[in-house]
């Protein structure tokens, strides 16, 4: 019988909400929705708020807002995690790391 691990992770979401009615709670909501249903257990969120870019690539998207959430899951979570994400438009970038 194999034991299955779980790490510790944390995702961090540069939001881009300039097209869309919801707010970061709700897309702080949904996010642990998604990771509720993929199997990860949620443990604690951060809405850092929004933040200038150090160096913008896009002139008319200067800052972002930032959210963090913090997560337990098995190695395989955080790519499939992304991979649902990737059209989600409320969400510019995502960086996750293991804790």
């Amino acid at each position: 019988m194999s034991v299955i691990t779980k790490n510790t992770y944390k995702a961090t979401f540069i939001l881009d909400l300039r097209e869309s009615e919801d707010d970061s709670a709700k897309v702080i909501s949904d996010l642990n929705e998604l990771l509720r249903s993929l199997g990860g257990e949620p443990s604690d969120s951060e809405d850092l708020g929004m933040r200038e870019f150090a160096r913008a690539a896009d002139s008319r998207f200067t800052q972002g807002h930032y959210v963090e959430i913090y997560f337990e899951s098995t190695s395989k979570l955080p790519l499939i995690f992304k991979e649902k994400l990737k059209l989600d438009k409320r969400i510019n970038r995502i960086f996750i790391e293991s804790k």
